[in-house]
């Protein structure tokens, strides 16, 4: 298994849902949208 570190730069391309393969998928893109706002917040 591989981690990835998700970053801004690489969230668009990584999979990041396993019950869902495809990213023009409502539940994927709100997912990604998500995390996206929120990848700052642990940063110090």
């Amino acid at each position: 298994m591989e981690l990835v570190k998700l970053t801004h730069e690489n969230i668009d391309q990584e999979h990041i849902c396993c019950a869902i393969s495809n990213n023009k998928d409502i539940q994927v893109m709100s997912k990604k949208k998500w995390l996206k706002d929120r990848l700052d917040e642990g940063q110090a």
